[in-house]
């Protein structure tokens, strides 16, 4: 892939999630199997494509892999298609490459979808359609153009081949399809704290309030790309940017399902409208069954639609040598963590979920590495002092091992990763080889546990005789206040550290009084040595905020 122009990293999204709301009203109007009959027969009339093959060799005959298991996560390819845009361009491409081209219209939403119904987990990955991309057999080109140039099944080996990515099913949809599902639903409401208007995208919001869109409106809405408001007698462009486009469309996606579900979304007569409005605009690949989507909504039926996880590639902007825009390119270290997800490698815990203790002899290493993994959303407990280390080990108690490897894959090198028992949580001894917290570029998790596993056992541990030592009034200063302990006084005693017994890591950090946990949670160690408790200030969770919601005190719909 061709990386030319500036390397500023921008958050650019010409994504419209409206295509996966109408799969996902689809999955869930067909929750019940009693319903299954009803359907059938409108569902025997949505039109397949044949995704087996492309002419080229990477791939073959396998491009999708469509026998997966009940209760295996299936990752599902959502495209919406809109012709006139950028088409010439695209042509004058394909011709240059010599393909014939096979499509009639640029796929201008291009998303993954991953359903796992064990985890009752599911989320949503848009990719942008100006995303440079190696297509194969043609040049070099905007992602989007593959399926211009060779059809669903060139942007299936397209993006197959470029993130590594398994794609089970694929899913087409164009945006009078879309117009037609939200109308069967009876439009959706959304909150307008200000008029509004985009004279492009040709909305126009009069008066505040809750105002319920119909599909030609919301599709006005979803696609601004001037979002305009009135506020104190001045229009002013509060949703220019790509950001604040992405976020207005992922919002959207949760109150068409909201309206779903508050319409009867199981309901035989609502099911039929719902299908019979998207199924002539629906293109699906030749092996999606009915029976696998009623499956998958069974599994979802208590899905809460606030908890679809949204996501973005990271990239950065591609220019021609003449200064001209190009397009996008991914940065694809920094996307390694949420293309893992999709490949059923991601990590089980997100860092704001891992709760851990840094240790260490060099006090400056103790307090970046500290700030540093706070700032990749751990949460942070304070600080220990340690003997030196000649490398980095993290060390977990029973039942945190994945917790641990989480932390691995953010530390620079690679450190060891040791269990034991005599450890509550997670704890990072820094050794001389720390290079710092990795804030992007992180290696796949499968990568990541190759490299511990490689790496065994660490040849050097610290002398038990020794121990840790909590982080004294003094030097507090010199850590982080995150959340974490405000001050310790009094060092851990070789009495405390030998209390624990003869395993060297036990000795460490148990000793009847458990040495950390005493260090970070108050009481006494043995050995005497008072501390203070570590205060432990946790904030509330911010409750998720949708655009387009009412605010507290009002309704809408």
């Amino acid at each position: 892939m061709t990386d030319q122009g500036k390397s500023r990293l921008r958050r650019t999204w010409p994504q419209r999630l409206v295509v996966v709301a109408s799969l996902l009203v689809i999955v869930s109007a067909v929750a019940s199997a009693r319903t299954v009959q009803y359907v059938e027969e409108v569902w025997e009339e949505v039109p397949r494509v044949d995704i087996s093959h492309t002419g080229t060799v990477r791939y073959g005959q396998e491009l999708l892999r469509t026998d997966t298991e009940p209760g295996e996560p299936v990752n599902f390819l959502i495209v919406g298609t809109d012709s006139g845009t950028d088409v010439a361009d695209t042509a004058a491409a394909a011709q240059a490459s010599g393909v014939a081209t096979s499509g009639k219209s640029l796929a201008d939403v291009i998303m993954l979808l991953r359903l796992d119904p064990n985890a009752k987990s599911a989320w949503v990955l848009s990719i942008p359609r100006d995303l440079w991309a190696e297509i194969p057999g043609a040049q070099d080109h905007k992602i989007n153009s593959a399926f211009y140039i060779g059809g669903a099944s060139l942007l299936v080996e397209t993006i197959t081949s470029m993130f590594d990515v398994e794609i089970n099913h694929y899913v087409q949809m164009d945006f009078a399809g879309f117009q037609q599902v939200v109308d069967s639903l009876g439009g959706v409401p959304v909150w307008f704290p200000h008029p509004v208007r985009d004279p492009k995208s040709h909305l126009n919001i009069t008066e505040p309030g809750c105002h319920v869109l119909g599909g030609e409106q919301a599709l006005q809405y979803v696609r601004s790309r001037r979002y305009t408001e009135l506020i104190d007698g001045r229009w002013r462009i509060t949703g220019g940017d790509d950001f604040s486009r992405i976020a207005r469309q992922q919002d959207f996606l949760v109150l068409a399902l909201d309206r779903a579900i508050s319409r009867g979304a199981r309901n035989p007569t609502t099911i039929a409208g719902m299908i019979e409005a998207g199924a002539a605009f629906v293109t699906i690949d030749q092996d999606l069954t009915l029976g696998e989507l009623v499956s998958l909504a069974q599994d979802f039926s208590d899905f809460n639609p606030e908890n679809l996880q949204r996501q973005r590639l990271e990239v950065y902007t591609l220019f021609w040598p003449d200064g001209r825009y190009k397009g996008e390119a991914a940065l694809r270290r920094a996307n390694e963590p949420i293309l893992d997800v999709f490949r059923g490698e991601a990590d089980s815990l997100s860092p704001s979920e891992v709760t851990l203790t840094v240790a260490g002899f060099n006090e400056f290493n103790r307090a970046e590495a500290s700030a540093s993994l706070a700032s990749e959303g751990f949460e942070v407990l304070g600080t220990l002092s340690s003997p030196a280390l000649p490398e980095t080990v993290v060390l977990h108690g029973p039942g945190d091992a994945e917790a641990a490897m989480t932390v691995a894959r953010y530390l620079e090198p690679v450190p060891y990763v040791v269990s034991d028992d005599g450890v509550d949580g997670v704890v990072v001894v820094l050794g001389a080889d720390y290079g710092g917290v990795l804030f992007a570029f992180q290696e796949p998790m499968s990568v990541v546990r190759d490299q511990v596993r490689a790496r065994g056992f660490p040849p050097i541990l610290p002398d038990p005789a020794v121990g840790f030592s909590p982080v004294a009034t003094g030097s507090a200063a010199q850590a982080p206040a995150v959340s974490g302990v405000a001050s310790v006084g009094g060092p851990v005693g070789a009495s405390a550290a030998r209390a624990g017994g003869p395993h060297v890591l036990g000795a460490m950090l148990s000793g009847g009084a458990h040495v950390l946990g005493a260090a970070l949670g108050g009481g006494s160690v043995v050995g005497g040595a008072d501390l203070v408790a570590a205060q432990s200030t946790e904030a509330d969770a911010e409750p998720v905020t949708i655009l387009g919601r009412p605010p507290e005190g009002e309704s809408c719909g």
